[in-house]
């Protein structure tokens, strides 16, 4: 007698990698567009053009890189391989979390990098360890700063972004401080709808909110992910401002600027380089979520989510270890860990945002001191 089984796991999935990156790519595209029109109208047709231009240039270059690599590896059909590898993915993303004024040459190199070094070099897709776009980021925001165009800085770049002018208040800010940053950038309606310049893909808060739902909706991303790393960004803003007298709006500001939302939606989703479980996707969203605000309140760069991804991605293979076992036997004693290690992260990054200073009132308290010295000195 023959006996025919299968090894589990046995559901199945009724979409393929295909139709998800495909379907991703729509998403992106959609940005894209939105990116192109909104530097278009805002400035100048040619700005509009560039943003075009530059990705371009980065499909160009991830896609020449992959099928340069699969001819050195004597792949027998070039096309069928470059098309299973979706590296335009990879290209798009870079783009779309760099700001415009980053040269074409920046752009094309660090995509090269980041396909080879980020991706190819640890077998190819699906097998990479680091989320390859954040890789390619990163390598643009450390080695060629001094490559960006000087022209488009000053004409689209010129005025504080909204990171910028908050991270200038040392992040400990009152309601009144927070309330003329957020007047400043034209109320949170036209943070909402896109209308101030920052990374090319990360303004629109609305059509970035609009592509999360329908992702979620196709069963393309783990809404797992998203929700649980959007929610604890808001929370923890939302007591940390509620600790120096923002309330709420500080919550918001910090869930709708910087980077938070579209890494949330293209990048922490990303099924390769996030953990494999229930628990630990949850685990690594709520770290990754904490390292973004404690990078973006004490660090001295403007913003964490990047960063926090990369870091994260790291810390995968560990999470996984930490929430292996039977998922269904082992349940407790992996929620437990979870719930520790969850908890100790958050009270870490509350402390944090407890502690954060204000710039301008430590120079007022200087100053009153110096004053008294004074004072007492004319005094005596």
């Amino acid at each position: 007698m023959k006996f025919t089984f299968k090894p589990s796991p046995n559901y199945r999935n009724e979409q393929s990698t295909t139709h998800i990156m495909h379907v991703l790519t729509i998403a992106l595209l959609c940005v894209f567009v939105f990116s192109a029109a909104w530097y278009g109208m805002r400035f100048s047709f040619a700005y509009g053009l560039r943003v075009i231009l530059m990705g371009v240039c980065a499909v160009v270059a991830a896609v020449l890189t992959e099928a340069i690599y699969f001819k050195i590896m004597g792949s027998k059909n070039i096309m069928k391989d470059v098309s299973r590898s979706y590296g335009w993915v990879t290209g798009m993303i870079i783009v779309l979390i760099t700001k415009i004024d980053v040269s074409y040459y920046a752009i094309f190199v660090s995509t090269v990098i980041a396909i080879v070094f980020g991706k190819l070099v640890f077998g190819g897709f699906g097998q990479n360890i680091f989320n390859p776009a954040a890789f390619g980021e990163a390598l643009i925001m450390n080695s060629f700063g001094a490559s960006a165009d000087a022209k488009v800085t000053s004409e689209v770049l010129s005025g504080a972004t909204p990171l910028t002018s908050m991270s200038a208040q040392g992040w400990a800010s009152n309601q009144t401080v927070v309330s003329g940053v957020v007047s400043d950038l034209g109320g949170f309606g036209s943070m909402i709808l896109g209308n101030y310049a920052t990374v090319i893909g990360g303004s629109c808060a609305l059509l970035l909110i609009i592509l999360c739902a329908w992702l979620i909706y196709m069963k393309v991303i783990d809404p797992r992910l998203s929700v649980t790393y959007f929610v604890t960004v808001f929370v923890v803003s939302l007591i940390t401002g509620l600790i120096h007298g923002a309330g709420v709006e500080f919550a918001i500001f910090n869930l709708l600027v910087g980077g938070v939302l579209f890494c949330g939606v293209f990048m922490i989703t990303d099924p390769v380089t996030t953990p494999v479980s229930i628990p630990g996707k949850i685990l690594f969203a709520i770290c990754a979520a904490c390292l973004t605000l404690l990078i973006r309140w004490k660090a001295s760069l403007p913003d964490g989510a990047l960063f926090s991804i990369l870091l994260m991605n790291m810390l995968t293979p560990a999470i996984d270890k930490l929430c292996d076992g039977s998922q269904i036997k082992d349940a407790k004693t992996i929620q437990r860990k979870v719930c520790i290690v969850s908890a100790v992260v958050l009270v870490i990054t509350l402390l944090v945002g407890g502690f954060l200073k204000n710039p301008e009132a430590e120079s007022a308290s200087v100053a009153n001191q110096e004053t008294a010295v004074v004072e007492t000195v004319n005094v005596e």
